[in-house]
């Protein structure tokens, strides 16, 4: 039933840079490798939450809702520019930092975890993913509840296996990074980059989804 297509398809929307691989590469550099894995479960409950509403129809009310398209999309923008901004201001205080601490903590993970499941959860394209994707390749003969389940799982072995590379290309460089040169410059581009995808999302109109 899962085709080729539609697994190539996932592949695609998945590797394709947005507001979830900043966030990966940002919390493996701040958290380190457990952090972005933490990161990665994040994203992927946020997956799952809208797998469920879909079955319910919440993702078609993303979808034909002025009002909830437009909360929805300024949460999410809002919540990239504090993130950028907030990695913005920590990289002015990174100069004075010890090169050989990396933190690693609990709380961080925690952290971690929570920022991504929220990236996720008021990313209106994540939302809209269900909706728009998976009927394209449900059977024509009349799809089952079973039907939708494996797609949607497939989407999201997809997308757990990506970004898991992600965290390890990113935990195999992160002491070289961690150099408080580099680590500052590091974090300007990445708060940049937030702050960026948090602007573009809310410029996000319902045609482009």
């Amino acid at each position: 039933m899962v085709s080729v297509a539609f697994v190539v398809t996932c592949v695609l929307i998945v590797v394709a840079p947005g507001p979830s691989f900043a966030v990966m590469v940002n919390q493996s550099l701040r958290n380190g490798r457990l952090g972005g894995l933490a990161a990665v479960l994040g994203n992927a409950s946020g997956l799952v939450f809208w797998a469920s509403a879909s079955v319910f129809g919440l993702t078609a009310l993303i979808r034909t809702s002025e009002f909830a398209f437009v909360a929805l999309k300024v949460v999410g923008a809002a919540y990239l520019c504090w993130l950028g901004l907030r990695t913005l201001v920590r990289s002015r205080a990174t100069a004075a930092d010890d090169p050989v601490v990396l933190r690693t903590g609990g709380g961080g993970r925690l952290t971690a975890f929570r920022t991504g499941m929220v990236t996720n959860l008021a990313n209106p394209k994540a939302a809209v993913l269900y909706l728009a994707l998976l009927p394209q390749f449900l059977p024509a003969g009349g799809a089952t509840l079973a039907d939708t389940a494996v797609l949607a799982a497939v989407q999201m072995a997809i997308s757990v296996s990506w970004y898991t590379l992600v965290v390890l290309a990113v935990g195999l460089v992160r002491r070289t990074l961690a150099r408080p040169s580099v680590k500052a410059r590091v974090e300007q581009i990445s708060g940049l980059v937030l702050v960026g995808l948090g602007l573009r999302m809310i410029t996000l109109s319902r045609a482009a989804l």
